[in-house]
């Protein structure tokens, strides 16, 4: 495993946030960031794999408020790595050879993708242990597309976060959030666009060590200035729920 050490030699790292968590919960957020990379040239390979540059917008403040709020509720922190960096740089929800194009670029994404590694490994005992990883939408502004690559980034699928009550995703859908597809239905295929990328699926359930993992792509009315405190609400809400799930 990484040494919690360098975890906290990246976290002086002005292009990415990154939090020490208490709990096994993994919040990431790889395309809010506005930050240009000193000395890494604009990405322009545009024959790279769903090559996107646009910023997922307020999707890193939706992030941020989301780690408060979990704090509050639940009194110990998540773990947290959030880009700072411009993804017109640097994605880093793509396979490196995909989202980075220069050595500088390079030298960020292993930063982001190396703290995500401490964290993975941090919680991965943990049977609660899930990662959220937040991006925005354009497509359907009163919708949040759930990704898991059709489930498979999820362990047990009768002990999932869909699971019960006081499962992650059913807690979500009933506080309000329109969730696509529905979680009452987890056998229907999820959006082709929206169905999780690299990081769901690298860390997720499908790969070894992997723990649970879910993308979520939040629609505008979810993340405007004045409804971010509400979404981050009801997501800490239904992840304290999670963590409080008999075992």
């Amino acid at each position: 495993m990484l040494q919690l050490a360098a975890l906290l030699l990246l976290n002086d790292d002005p292009l990415i946030f990154i939090q020490k968590g208490e709990l096994p919960i993994i919040i990431s957020a790889p395309h809010g960031g506005r930050l240009p990379i000193q000395g890494c040239p604009l990405r322009t390979n545009t024959a790279a794999s769903q090559f996107v540059t646009v910023l997922d917008t307020n999707s890193d403040k939706v992030a941020e408020e989301t780690a408060t709020e979990v704090e509050r509720l639940c009194g110990k922190k998540p773990w947290v790595v959030i880009a700072r960096f411009s993804r017109k740089y640097v994605d880093a929800n793509r396979p490196e050879t995909d989202g980075a194009e220069s050595e500088a670029g390079k030298a960020v994404y292993r930063r982001y993708h190396a703290a995500l590694k401490v964290a993975v490994e941090a919680v991965q005992s943990n049977p609660k242990a899930l990662l959220l990883d937040i991006h925005s939408q354009g497509k359907t502004k009163d919708t949040v597309y759930r990704g898991t690559a059709n489930l498979s980034s999820l362990k047990n699928k009768s002990l999932s976060p869909f699971d019960g009550p006081n499962g992650f995703l059913l807690s979500l859908e009933k506080s309000g959030m329109k969730i696509e597809p529905s979680v009452v239905k987890p056998e229907a295929k999820e959006h082709a666009s929206f169905n999780g990328g690299f990081i769901t699926r690298h860390y997720g359930a499908g790969s070894p060590d992997g723990i649970d993992a879910i993308q979520l792509e939040f629609g505008a009315d979810f993340r405007t200035k004045d409804q971010i405190p509400k979404t981050a609400r009801s997501i800490a809400k239904s992840l304290r729920l999670h963590l409080e799930m008999a075992k």
